[in-house]
């Protein structure tokens, strides 16, 4: 069977769009398609993403971050601390020698960014929904349809499935999945404070769930992101918010300066999923659509970033040598290139509200120490901050910062 396109990526999130951008300059015919509409140039974002320096790097490679550097808020200091105890650990860029420990950016600002990069590129784009999927041997056969309701169909050599954490290409090809529905919802706002947080970010814990400040746009402002028990949560959100800003407040402390407003605020109920069965003929899972995390660490799409220039070395090199990129061994080699990584921050992602949520007096007490001690011990902060910061080795040339 001939192929349509070398490389068909289904999802122009953020993790669908930097693909595309990476494989733009690339000779592989490449197609990006989603049904949902384009963000509009108005919207408000939907979410705020914590990029750790690694992940600046490589939208730095895909020739994006000049155009986001002015709406990013950079996250110089993290400080981390546990309600009741006088331990605390901070972590600043300055320990590295870098200008920031991470970035604080809105979701629909980085996907219109992505997408605008792909405006003058090779990269063709159509808006449909994958809903059929066939083997052709030497390509798959991709049912696509328009809003219309009107079919046709598109073979491609690779299919990337980067629609999301409910991902239809996963289930289309049969891949088993993980999921459950966590106990769990956050709670999110935008929170205005009487104190600038000239780039600090604070991650504190407290028996009813841990809660994360991340800097916003404005001096005085952050988003907070609360993880507290769902029925907790969904309480909380029908107060109004003179009467939720105390509640913040005293769970928080006032490390952060004194709760002003509380604007824009959600719930959004938690859940984790990733794939257990992660191979198929001619696909490859990126992004949320492999792993869906608790926030706690904020390394989601930090997660899908690295998944992006994995994949992105991968076809760069099957390029050079004109190999089949939806060959068998390159799939496998990407499968297995990012299986440590996966499992690593899926189980920080695990143990980490665990550890923290349990509230007996020894483990307390040890928890306070260790936040405390690992303040004064610089190595292992240095790794802490390196690993946390994304740019742990090896590293392609992508995530260095170089186009692919």
């Amino acid at each position: 069977m001939t192929a349509d396109c070398d490389v068909l990526i289904a999802g122009a999130g953020p993790a669908g769009a930097a693909l595309a951008c990476a494989l733009a300059h690339l000779p592989l015919r490449v197609l990006l398609v989603d049904a949902a509409p384009l963000p509009d140039p108005k919207a408000a974002d939907r979410r705020a993403l914590a990029l750790g320096l690694g992940s600046q790097r490589i939208l730095q490679g895909l020739d994006v971050w000049s155009t986001l550097a002015e709406q990013a808020t950079p996250i110089r200091r993290v400080e981390v601390t546990e309600k009741g105890w006088p331990g605390v650990t901070r972590l600043a860029a300055s320990e590295l020698g870098q200008p920031a420990l991470g970035w604080v950016l809105g979701d629909i600002a980085l996907q219109r960014a992505l997408l605008a990069r792909l405006e003058d590129s090779s990269v063709r784009r159509a808006a449909v929904a994958v809903t059929a999927l066939a083997d052709g041997g030497e390509a798959l056969a991709v049912t696509a349809c328009k809003a219309d309701g009107v079919a046709y169909q598109v073979t491609t050599r690779l299919l990337v499935a980067a629609d999301g954490s409910d991902s239809a290409v996963c289930r289309l090809a049969g891949l088993r999945r993980h999921q459950r529905e966590l106990p769990h919802s956050v709670l999110l706002g935008r929170l205005h404070t009487d104190r600038a947080h000239s780039g600090v970010a604070h991650e504190r814990f407290a028996a009813e769930g841990p809660m994360a400040l991340l800097p916003g746009a404005h001096p005085l402002d952050y988003t907070v992101v609360w993880t507290l028990p769902h029925e907790r949560a969904q309480d909380l959100i029908t107060l109004p918010a003179a009467h939720l800003i105390p509640l913040l407040q005293s769970a928080f402390g006032w490390r952060a300066g004194r709760f002003v407003a509380l604007t824009e605020s959600r719930c959004v109920r938690l859940r984790e999923a990733w794939l257990t069965g992660t191979t198929a003929n001619r696909l490859v899972a990126i992004g949320s659509a492999a792993n869906t995390l608790h926030p706690i660490a904020a390394q989601g799409f930090n997660l899908g970033l690295r998944d992006v220039a994995e994949l992105a070395t991968g076809l760069a090199a099957a390029a050079a040598v004109g190999a089949d990129p939806g060959s068998a061994d390159l799939v496998r080699a990407y499968q297995q290139g990012r299986q440590a990584d996966w499992r690593g921050v899926r189980q920080a992602t695990r143990w980490l509200p665990c550890l923290f949520e349990n509230p007996a007096p020894p483990l307390a007490a040890v928890r306070g120490l260790g936040l405390a001690s690992l303040d004064v011990l610089a190595p292992l902060k240095r790794r802490l901050m390196v690993r946390a910061m994304g740019v742990t080795a090896p590293q392609s040339r992508l995530q260095r910062g170089y186009t692919s």
